[in-house]
């Protein structure tokens, strides 16, 4: 590595070939800010969005949590059905669900004993 670099300065030297002109940096800053397009300013519906988006989704939440915890509970009104003795109804939509007749059951009742 060390020839190839000897090489290269002696075929080219140590003379640097880019040249900025003086004082080019001095002014840059303020020279490019006046080159650039002046910028519109932002409407406020603009800067409000990421709010209105923020005020959006905590309204989703709080009626979401809402229905989640003040809905009637279904499971416990079947309950409530269930332990009434004029539901016969209800009973027969249990027997018909899991698939069970009256000889099913009198199998059972009398397996038990």
């Amino acid at each position: 590595m060390m020839n190839e670099e000897m090489y290269i300065k002696s075929r080219m030297g140590d003379k640097n070939p880019f040249r900025v002109p003086e004082g080019y940096f001095d002014n840059f800053a303020a020279e490019m800010m006046k080159n650039l397009p002046e910028q519109p300013k932002q409407s406020i519906m603009v800067r409000m969005r990421p709010w209105m988006y923020a005020a959006a989704c905590l309204l989703v939440a709080v009626l979401t949590a809402t229905i989640y915890f003040y809905a009637p509970d279904v499971a416990e009104q079947n309950i409530a059905d269930a332990s009434d003795p004029n539901t016969e109804s209800y009973m027969e939509e249990v027997a018909d669900y899991v698939m069970v007749d009256n000889n099913d059951i009198y199998a059972y009742l009398a397996s038990e004993y």
